[in-house]
């Protein structure tokens, strides 16, 4: 159901692979889209095991028809690779799985070795050791867009009741202790009810999921917090750049327009964060770390180039190489000045 639902939103998202228009008479230009030749997928096994990072980065690679995709995960406690992750690349369409995960698979995929196959890039969330391996190989791998340690921002108006928030906001709080977690309301009401359902939250989740998000949300990388108002909630929010933005309102729309920096957003009380994550279509590797100011989510995008397309007719040659040569000698360029003189006209005459 999953893997069905990402894979139709990412071929609506894939563009055309080729455009041309006609920018003057007899003169076009476009874009011709191809697939990046290789591409390592990270997925995590540290905290758990997440075949949904599998169908996220998997899919759009397929449907970019990327020739060489692999996976690279680190093994289970077992020794072996899980189960879910195999499946999900199986169905996905990835036949190539490494086991090797943490820094060590990032530079096996940038430098190669006797076994694995050298990568062009590499896409997926990490720890904050694989973030840094991305970060110090940048020059032998395109590291894509910084994703993980997970975070997210929970905003509830007036509408919503707090144990509702609350609820919501302990989805990223139990990836780990280096994940954060923020509730932003202006509603005293909203505030002291979510902290009145925390305990009870708590006593439904597993153990080890519940030290974790007491971790983030007793720690400083999470909690509750009252703005003075909407406006002050709209400057938290755009101010932190969050990786998940679940606008908690029977009215989100009327909070979307104020929001500029989040990576994924998620509207109205039918939307958390685990339905983005597992479920509906877009994809869930996102940027991190504030990375939402300039970087979206993964996307077909990140699996294919774009190379410019110029084509120039005769009729329409004269008039543009007047122009480009007058800047060409401005700028001083003589063979500039000279490919577009009637130096060519010469040896096109001759031909």
């Amino acid at each position: 159901y999953g893997i069905k639902n990402i894979r139709s939103f990412h071929e609506l998202q894939r563009p055309e692979p080729m455009w041309l228009k006609e920018i003057r008479p007899g003169a076009y230009a476009g874009d011709r889209y191809t697939p990046i030749q290789s591409v390592a997928l990270y997925v995590p096994r540290g905290k758990g095991s997440f075949p949904s990072v599998t169908m996220m980065t998997s899919v759009p690679g397929i449907v970019a028809e990327v020739p060489n995709l692999a996976i690279f995960t680190p093994p289970a406690p077992d020794g072996g690779v899980d189960a879910a992750t195999l499946v999900a690349a199986q169905i996905a369409g990835v036949e190539t799985v490494y086991k090797c995960g943490g820094a060590q698979a990032v530079a096996a995929a940038a430098y190669g070795t006797e076994t694995v196959k050298r990568a062009l890039k590499i896409v997926g969330p990490g720890s904050p050791w694989v973030v840094a391996a991305k970060k110090q190989l940048a020059g032998l791998i395109d590291p894509g867009l910084p994703a993980g340690p997970s975070e997210a921002v929970i905003f509830a108006d007036e509408s919503i009741h707090g144990g509702l928030a609350a609820l919501d906001l302990l989805i990223e709080a139990e990836h780990g202790p280096d994940s954060s977690a923020y509730l932003v309301t202006h509603s005293r009401r909203v505030a002291e009810e979510a902290l009145a359902a925390l305990p009870s939250h708590w006593a439904k989740m597993s153990e080890q999921r519940s030290e974790f998000s007491k971790a983030v949300l007793c720690g400083q990388n999470g909690g509750i917090i009252l703005s003075s108002s909407l406006e002050e909630s709209y400057k938290f929010i755009n101010d932190y750049a969050p990786e998940h933005l679940e606008l908690l309102s029977t009215e989100p729309f009327e909070h979307l327009g104020h929001i500029t920096e989040a990576s994924e957003i998620l509207m109205g009380p039918y939307t958390p964060i685990t339905i983005g994550n597992f479920a509906l279509g877009p994809n869930a590797v996102l940027p991190t770390s504030r990375g939402a100011s300039t970087y979206g989510p993964l996307s077909v995008h990140d699996f294919v180039k774009c190379s410019s397309i110029g084509y120039v007719t005769n009729p329409a040659f004269p008039e543009m190489a007047k122009h480009a040569r007058a800047l060409a000698r401005y700028e001083g360029f003589s063979s500039h000045e000279n490919a577009v003189s009637e130096m060519r006209d010469q040896y096109l005459e001759k031909k």
